[in-house]
């Protein structure tokens, strides 16, 4: 749906914010993702205060969203319609080649690396097992595969990945779908999260900190809803899941990939009738549970729709 345009003087107070080379230069980096004011400050050799007298100046006009995570705030450009429509406006008319917004993308490269190496020297021993499974290529495309070829739509809409850790099944998915949420309730995780995407200009993804037995979204408001090596260290799957029903939208679907083992270790069940389970508890139509398997390595693919 076409947003309605910007009344005359909302217009004018965005493009005279704009109108200043650090702030463009703000929206510039903002564009490839979400960033505190110290990574700014960092990138620009700026000053944290004039770096955020600059983004309460955008904030005023609506260029730029700014939240919370513990100790940490974080800005990303707008979602309101109106106002991002306008800011995309002015920056796609902004030659990328420039060589400021070069060594601005450049530092962010480096930032970026710098945050990952701080997060991971903590994260190595956490979720070893969903990282081994995307390094895996064979495995990726047969998961691609599984989850695509009988879908009416290769297009996942709106995705919302739970407890999405390191993002690596946003790194996966988040090319396929239109708006992506990464949610998690470890800070250092989303750190670790939005510096590997946003690194691999998956640009669409934000993330946010919150508790899967809880989602602070409203009812049907997403598209797909994943869980990437998640449910089987849940003391509550089922009440996961139903949380996740819960946001999920009509025809929307329910993605899990967890390791066959790990579930066999959960139930003296067949691992293929937990999952199956899981899904048909959660109230919603399990449409497969497939075995994927590379070299050592198996696991489990369950897809379900709420009908």
């Amino acid at each position: 749906m076409t947003a309605h345009p910007l009344q005359f003087d909302s217009a004018i107070d965005v493009l005279r914010a704009l109108a200043e080379p650090t702030r463009c230069r703000l929206l510039a980096l903002l564009s490839h993702g979400e960033l505190t004011v110290g990574e700014m400050a960092e990138v620009l050799g700026q000053s944290q205060p004039r770096i955020s007298r600059h983004l309460k100046l955008l904030s005023d006009v609506a260029a730029l969203e700014r939240f919370r995570e513990e100790q940490r705030i974080y800005y990303r450009l707008t979602s309101d319609t109106q106002t991002a429509q306008l800011v995309s406006l002015v920056l796609a008319r902004i030659d990328v080649t420039d060589a400021i917004l070069q060594r601005d993308q450049q530092q962010l490269v480096q930032v970026r690396d710098q945050r990952v190496r701080s997060v991971s020297a903590q994260w190595a021993l956490v979720r070893r097992s969903a990282e081994s499974t995307y390094s895996d290529v064979r495995l990726v495309n047969a998961f691609i595969r599984a989850l695509f070829d009988k879908a009416s739509s290769h297009s996942l809409g709106d995705l919302l990945d739970v407890g999405t850790g390191s993002g690596s099944m946003l790194s996966v998915l988040a090319a396929r779908a239109r708006h992506a949420v990464g949610l998690d309730i470890s800070t250092q995780a989303l750190r670790l999260a939005r510096a590997r995407v946003h690194g691999a200009g998956l640009n669409q993804c934000v993330f946010k900190r919150g508790d899967m037995y809880d989602l602070p979204f409203n009812s049907s408001s997403f598209d797909a809803v994943s869980f990437d090596h998640v449910l089987s260290t849940s003391d509550k799957p089922g009440q996961a899941l139903k949380e996740a029903v819960r946001v999920l939208r009509q025809g929307g679907r329910i993605i899990i990939v967890e390791d066959k083992a790990k579930l066999a270790e959960m139930a003296a069940e067949n691992p293929q009738v937990l999952m199956r389970r899981w899904l048909e508890r959660a109230g919603v139509q399990c449409d497969q549970v497939k075995a994927l398997r590379s070299g050592q390595k198996a696991k489990l693919l369950g897809v379900a729709t709420r009908q």
